[in-house]
């Protein structure tokens, strides 16, 4: 019985190392800093958060060449590395040196392989915490190049993940002089994806540019593309991203195709890290829902229900009233939560006796009414 125990005991044990072991990666790693006006330990210390720094991009680095999932999230690099020795476990110097102005140090430090993969598939939980909102990519012109542009985009967003809204078919359903017409116009063309259901707007602008010159007696020519993009919730119209990228290249001339594709390709990339850090940073801290309720027949009313917000929304950090007119009241609510917890919070409030009624609901919009 003993001797059973005892090999149970050195199997347990062993399967601990070896968990721990799996969980743990040992990676060589070097860092330096500046030594400023002689302090050594200060420039010593830097050296060995940049060691560590280094060890965890590295670990990152065999993760994330082994998963395209994650390609291009330059996000998660910049915020698991300003983290990085919450994912050391321990580590030893191998070497320090002072060379001249700068120290370096190596270490072998232990990283927490488990702990980094949790991090990282954390922020791809954003999109499914925002219940994947639908988005609708259009071009206000409808040339060639917008076309190229517009398709490029929409591929690499389906590509990661994201749930977009048929462009071809709204385009189908209105004329292109209709069309052209409702896309010139922000407000036009935000509500046209409301009503095909998108609820986030990427409107990009495609200009270009053909140069010639003469190189050795040959007519040479350079193709330039800037593609531009504004993000917004369709919902409410709030700009929530925009950026722009060029290409250059040498090609025939007026043959912008490929620079625009190009352009857009990378533009895109750029986009879906602003997205993502702007819903991160809701999740995190706190999103704007904006609210308007009818039935406030007076400015009484409307203090009373202004003291309701705050005593009974779950999460609230801020009332910012926008207008108030003929018994409707504008409001910003800035809150740790969402639209759908707001409306449960204000459809169960009662002001002076009279209970509140739910309008609508939409991602980052909420439509309320005191009940005569």
């Amino acid at each position: 019985m003993k001797k059973k125990m005892s090999l149970y005991a050195s199997l347990f044990f062993l399967f601990i190392f070896c968990a721990e072991a799996y969980s743990q990666n040992r990676i060589q790693a070097s860092g330096m800093a500046t030594i400023h006006n002689n302090f050594v330990d200060i420039a010593r210390d830097k050296a060995l958060e940049n060691a560590q720094r280094d060890a965890v991009e590295k670990a990152m680095g065999v993760m994330i060449s082994s998963s395209s999932e994650v390609e291009n999230f330059q996000l998660k690099f910049d915020r698991i590395l300003s983290e990085s020795r919450g994912f050391i476990s321990g580590y030893k110097i191998i070497s320090e040196k002072r060379d001249g102005d700068t120290y370096q140090v190596t270490i072998e430090a232990e990283v927490g392989i488990d702990r980094l993969k949790d991090r990282m598939m954390a922020m791809n939980l954003i999109m499914a915490r925002m219940s994947k909102p639908r988005i609708m990519v259009v071009f206000s012109e409808q040339g060639q190049k917008d076309a190229v542009a517009e398709a490029a985009m929409t591929r690499y967003f389906l590509s990661k993940g994201f749930k977009l809204v048929d462009t071809g078919r709204v385009k189908k359903d209105q004329s292109q002089e209709a069309f052209q017409k409702i896309a010139a116009d922000q407000k036009s063309i935000v509500g046209l994806a409301q009503r095909y259901g998108g609820e986030v707007i990427l409107i990009g602008n495609v200009e270009t540019a053909t140069t010639s010159f003469n190189l050795g007696g040959i007519e040479m020519h350079s193709n330039k593309a800037v593609v531009s993009v504004k993000a917004a919730k369709v919902d409410t119209g709030d700009v929530i991203a925009t950026d722009n990228e060029s290409v250059s290249a040498p090609g025939m001339k007026g043959d912008v195709k490929n620079v625009t594709e190009e352009a857009a390709g990378k533009l895109a990339k750029k986009m879906v890290d602003r997205i993502l850090e702007r819903w991160s940073s809701e999740l995190t801290n706190a999103m704007t829902v904006k609210l308007i309720v009818t039935g406030l027949d007076t400015y009484q009313a409307l203090l009373g229900f202004k003291e309701l917000l705050n005593a009974e929304v779950k999460g609230i950090r801020g009332i910012h009233q926008r207008t108030y007119a003929r018994g409707r009241a504008d409001f910003d609510i800035e809150l740790r939560g969402n639209a759908q917890g707001l409306a449960d919070d204000i459809a169960v409030m009662k002001l002076n006796k009279k209970k509140m009624k739910i309008l609508g609901i939409t991602q980052n919009k909420v439509e309320a009414a005191v009940i005569p």
